[in-house]
C-alpha cells in the first residue's frame, strides 16, 4: 500500500464527514498513460450527443471479467476490468471492502470551452431509510488523467451535503435523465456560485472517492483543451451498519425492514432533514 496509515485516516474521515476524499491513485507514469491513449481511443470513435453539453462525455464500458447484469449490451474492454480491480487495496484500507463495482466504467470528458455540470447528486434510493447512513453504500471514484483546477473544469462539491439537507436540494431539476439535460444555463440554482461550495482540484493520477449523495458539479472548462476523468461506480449490497462501524447508527436504519422495497427515486425526501438550529 502506497498510502500512509496516518493518510488513509485522514482521507476515511474526510469521506464520512466531507462526503469526498482525494488520495495518491499510486499510478505509475506507464499506466497514466496507457489509459490517456485508450480513453482519447474512445472518444475519438463516438458520437457526442447534445444531451452530454453539460458532462462533456458520457461513454458507458463494461469489463470483460467484471460485466454490468444492469446494462449487458454495453461494449466491452479489458481496460476497465484493470479500473475496477486496481484499487481494491485502496477501498479495503479506506474500511469499503464490502463494496462490489457495477461493472461499467464512464469516461467523462470536457472538452475546451465546455459549460459547467449542474449542480446534482446521484444517490437513487432517498425513499429508503438506509439514507440516513452516516457510512456511504454508494460511491463514485475518478481518475483523473488531467490536471485539473477551476480554470479547466475542475471538480466542485459542497461538503456534508450527503448528510443534511440545504436550499439547492429544495430547488434543483432532478439530474440527468430526469431534467437535467435540458436545462438552460442560465438557471439560478443548477450553475449558481453556492457560498458553501469548494474547489476540488486534482492532479494527474490522483483518486477522488465521493458519496453518491453528496452535491457535485464542475466549474467550466475555460482553456482549448479537453480534460479527462474515468468514473466507475462501487455498491454496498447489504444495508445495516459495516462490520467495521463502531459508531453510532440512526435508530431508522436499526428498525428497517429488511424486506424494504428497492425503489428507484434521486430526490430527497424526509431522509435528509436540515440540520438543527
Amino acid at each position: 500500500m502506497h498510502l500512509s496509515a496516518e493518510e488513509i485516516s485522514r482521507a476515511r474521515e474526510r469521506l464520512l464527514v466531507d462526503g469526498f476524499c482525494v488520495v495518491d491513485g499510486g499510478l505509475t507514469p506507464g499506466r497514466i498513460e496507457a489509459w490517456q491513449e485508450w480513453s482519447d481511443q474512445w472518444l475519438g470513435s463516438m458520437k457526442h450527443p447534445e444531451r452530454w453539453k453539460y458532462q462533456g462525455s458520457d461513454i458507458h464500458l463494461m469489463g470483460e471479467r467484471n460485466v454490468s447484469p444492469r446494462s449487458p449490451n454495453l461494449p466491452q474492454d479489458s481496460i476497465v476490468d484493470e479500473l475496477i480491480e486496481y484499487p481494491k487495496a485502496i477501498m479495503d484500507a479506506l474500511q469499503m471492502d464490502d463494496f462490489k463495482s457495477g461493472g461499467t466504467y464512464q469516461i467523462i470528458s470536457k472538452p475546451g470551452q465546455a459549460p459547467a455540470l449542474y449542480w446534482h447528486q446521484d444517490w437513487g434510493r432517498w425513499d429508503d431509510p438506509v439514507s440516513l447512513s452516516p457510512w456511504p453504500q454508494q460511491v463514485f471514484l475518478n481518475w483523473y488523467l488531467t490536471d485539473t483546477i477551476r480554470e479547466n473544469g475542475c471538480l466542485r462539491v459542497i461538503p456534508g451535503s450527503h448528510l443534511k439537507r440545504i436550499d439547492l436540494h429544495d430547488n434543483l431539476v432532478a439530474p440527468h435523465e430526469g431534467g437535467g439535460y435540458a436545462v438552460e444555463e442560465t438557471n439560478e440554482w443548477m450553475f449558481m456560485d453556492h457560498p458553501d461550495a469548494i474547489d476540488v482540484p486534482a492532479k494527474t493520477g490522483q483518486l477522488v472517492i465521493g458519496d453518491a449523495r453528496v452535491l457535485h458539479g464542475t466549474w467550466p472548462n475555460k482553456t482549448d483543451e479537453r480534460r479527462t476523468v474515468l468514473l466507475g461506480w462501487f455498491y454496498r449490497r447489504a444495508n445495516e451498519a459495516p462490520t467495521s462501524w463502531g459508531r453510532a447508527i440512526p435508530k431508522e436504519i436499526q428498525e428497517r425492514d429488511p424486506e424494504f422495497p428497492m425503489a428507484f427515486n434521486r430526490v430527497p425526501g424526509e431522509y435528509l432533514r436540515y440540520e438543527k438550529q
